[in-house]
C-alpha cells in the first residue's frame, strides 16, 4: 500500500479553511448578540423592590385615571335624608275589623191561643165593651185568666205600671228597637230593669178594664221607634 504525504499547498489550503469557518462562526454568533441587545434596550423595564418578596405592580386606578376624567365630588354636599322623603302622607296598611254581626231576635207569641182581635191603626173595629167603632192598636190573644205569660224575646223590663184602660203593663224593650206592652196582667213576676228571656215567665194574665166585655184574653202592643205597628208583623209571627 502506498502512502501519500500531504504538500505543502494542500496543507495551505485545510489551514486557510479552518480559519474562515471559525471567523464565519464568531461573525454570525456576534450578530446574534447585538440585535438581542438592540431589541431590550427598546423596552421599558419596570423598577422593582427588591425588598418585597415579590413583584409590584402599576396601580390599577392610576392606569383609569390616566384616561377618565373623575369630577371632583369632595364639595358637593351631600344631601339631607329629609330632602329625600317623598311629600306624600304615610299611612299604614291596617285591616279594618269587620263589622260583627248582629242575629236578629227570635220571638215568640206571649201565650198559646187563638187572635180574637187583630191590628188596626187604620180601620175602625167594633168594641163590645164601649158598643162603638174604634182603632184597636194591639193583638187580642185568647186566654184563661192566671195564664201564664212568657217573654216574647230577650229584652230589659223597662217599667211596671197600673193602667185605668189596659189595667196593669208590662213594657219591655228588645233589640232592634222593638218594645213590647203586656197589658192585662195579673199578677207580675219582674221589676224595672229586670233582664229577661225568651220564653221567661213575667206573669200571668188578668183583666183589661176597656175591653172587659171581651172573652179572657192578653192584650199586646208593638212600637218600632216609638211607633206602634202590626204585633205579628213586627216580631216575624204573621
Amino acid at each position: 500500500m502506498k502512502y501519500y504525504k500531504s504538500s505543502k499547498f494542500t496543507k495551505a489550503i485545510t489551514s486557510t479553511g479552518f480559519i474562515s469557518i471559525t471567523a464565519v462562526a464568531l461573525i454570525a454568533v456576534g450578530a446574534v448578540s447585538w440585535f438581542a441587545l438592540s431589541k431590550n434596550n427598546n423596552v421599558t423595564e419596570t423598577p422593582q423592590n427588591n425588598s418585597l418578596p415579590y413583584s409590584s405592580y402599576p396601580d390599577t386606578n392610576d392606569s383609569y385615571n390616566s384616561t377618565v376624567d373623575v369630577p371632583d365630588t369632595s364639595d358637593t354636599p351631600i344631601a339631607d335624608v329629609d330632602d329625600e322623603v317623598s311629600d306624600v302622607p304615610y299611612t299604614e296598611d291596617v285591616e279594618t275589623p269587620s263589622a260583627p254581626v248582629v242575629e236578629k231576635p227570635t220571638f215568640i207569641l206571649p201565650v198559646t191561643g187563638n187572635i180574637s182581635k187583630g191590628f188596626s191603626d187604620s180601620a175602625l173595629q167594633y168594641s163590645i165593651t164601649y158598643n162603638d167603632m174604634r182603632l184597636h192598636t194591639g193583638v187580642d190573644i185568647l186566654c184563661k185568666k192566671g195564664t201564664d205569660i212568657k217573654s216574647v224575646s230577650s229584652g230589659k223590663v223597662k217599667s211596671v205600671v197600673d193602667d185605668a184602660k189596659l189595667g196593669k203593663i208590662i213594657t219591655i224593650e228588645y233589640s232592634d228597637n222593638i218594645t213590647v206592652k203586656y197589658c192585662g196582667m195579673g199578677s207580675v213576676n219582674v221589676i224595672e230593669s229586670d233582664k229577661v228571656a225568651c220564653g221567661d215567665v213575667i206573669g200571668t194574665s188578668g183583666e183589661i178594664p176597656s175591653e172587659c166585655a171581651d172573652k179572657p184574653h192578653i192584650h199586646i202592643e208593638v212600637f218600632v221607634d216609638g211607633k206602634a205597628v202590626s204585633p205579628l208583623e213586627a216580631m216575624g209571627l204573621k
